[in-house]
């Protein structure tokens, strides 16, 4: 008989669920990944320049590049886009981040022709439109204007700004004006210096064509590259304003955002998987130490949670949560008493294995289907790192003990070098 009295035993993920794409280039040396797996047909491809905020000379140019991009070509308006999207029934997604530009589209595959060619000629012949250009920043404006008013949204760019510096493109905080400030000239040089074969690389995930290669060369593959020195990536210092907390008022807010963290390093540290399974044991997961005291046993907030974020020239760890006014002090005197304790108590056995136990289990959800796999992949690309970086995770998975969580936490997690934002009342 089923004995549902003792739970089944821990047994770790050995092997990573994951299938090397195949590999081409296409002959400007645009390099191209295709990843196959799942049973409908029909395919994501994904162009992803390596290009982002942190590459603009000035704010916004990036995220309007990337979105205008749908907004029309030298040969078709933006309705004549959306109609044909709408007939062949793609979906377009354009992402602007701070180290990269991704402009992906699903796709059937009995659909795949035009839907290349429609792609690559939003890609490779935008229009900038002076109108919609000005159409689409007052529209962001009026969007920043309504963030302006979120607690949540102000304690995650003033703590931005704190761990960076408000001069720093990862640090920056975007200010009204900014949208006034943008021109369609800004637009096409950024688009003129990054978005070439030289800069970008190509993913497919899905039912892949056998041709798919030769498809993307015929529309990706022509030598289109600048000189590599103008498109180099720029170097910045990181110039903190010295201060260690920021408290900004909101008298109308109900609750306080509150952020505590500081700036670290990206996931290519020898360190990074065993920070990244510390972090979770403090509020990576709902069974974390911050959510086990301070939503379940205080009931200060709803939800906590700390994060370790990598960008490709850096990266940070924080805390996040929305507490009422009249518990702000007392929650945060819990979180550096976690803070504390990580460096300090060693995690029981059986918090142990119910820590494994997610984080293997997460990490097998997070290759479910050639979609999820090719986001794991991209992230390698990133970052330069081949896929032994999953091997090493596991093995760091399986043999980390709670001992090397505590070391872990006293270097690179001490609450004295912590970073604390505040915003409301």
């Amino acid at each position: 008989m089923l004995d549902r009295k003792t739970a089944p035993p821990v047994k770790l993920l050995s092997d990573r669920p994951f299938r090397e794409p195949a590999y081409d280039t296409l002959k400007n040396g645009l390099p191209v990944y295709l990843l196959e797996g799942g049973t409908e047909e029909f395919v994501k491809v994904e162009v992803v320049v390596r290009a982002g905020s942190y590459h603009q000379h000035k704010p916004l140019v990036a995220y309007a590049t990337a979105n205008l991009l749908r907004y029309g070509t030298k040969g078709r308006s933006r309705e004549e886009i959306n109609e044909m999207l709408d007939f062949y029934g793609a979906f377009l997604h354009l992402d602007a981040q701070k180290d990269m530009i991704s402009v992906g589209m699903f796709v059937l595959n009995k659909h795949l022709e035009p839907a290349l060619d429609l792609l690559a000629e939003m890609l490779q012949e935008p229009a900038f439109s002076e109108d919609d250009m000005h159409s689409f920043l007052k529209n962001q404006q009026q969007v920043h204007l309504l963030n302006q008013k979120k607690v949540s949204h102000l304690a995650r760019t003033y703590f931005n700004e704190l761990i960076y510096g408000e001069d720093h493109p990862y640090g920056y905080r975007l200010k009204t004006p900014d949208f006034d400030k943008v021109e369609r000239k800004d637009l096409i040089d950024f688009h003129t210096r990054y978005f070439h074969g030289g800069n970008a690389f190509i993913l497919v995930a899905g039912r892949v064509p056998e041709d798919m290669a030769e498809r993307l060369e015929q529309r990706f593959g022509r030598d289109d590259s600048p000189d590599p020195v103008s498109a180099s990536s720029p170097g910045y210092p990181v110039i903190s304003p010295g201060q260690r907390k920021v408290h900004l008022e909101v008298p109308y807010a109900l609750q306080s955002a509150i952020r505590i963290g500081k700036q670290l390093f990206n996931r290519t540290h020898p360190s990074h998987h065993k920070l990244k399974i510390t972090n979770a044991l403090l509020g990576g997961y709902y069974g974390s130490r911050l959510m086990q005291n301070i939503r379940q046993d205080k009931g200060y907030t709803y939800g906590i949670g700390s994060n370790i974020i990598s960008l490709v020239h850096s990266g940070y760890f924080f805390i996040t949560s929305q507490v009422g006014a009249d518990v702000r002090e007392a929650a945060l005197e819990e979180v550096y008493r976690e803070l504390k304790a990580l460096r300090t108590v060693p995690a029981e056995k059986r918090e142990m294995e119910i820590l494994k136990n997610y984080l293997s289990g997460s990490f097998l959800r997070s290759f479910d289907g050639p979609l999820a796999q090719k986001e794991r992949f991209k992230e390698l690309v990133m970052f330069g790192l081949d896929v032994s970086h999953y091997d090493e995770y596991l093995n760091t998975l399986k043999t980390i003990t709670a001992e090397d969580i505590m070391e872990c936490a006293g270097d690179y997690l001490h609450e004295d070098g912590m970073m604390e934002v505040v915003v409301g009342r």
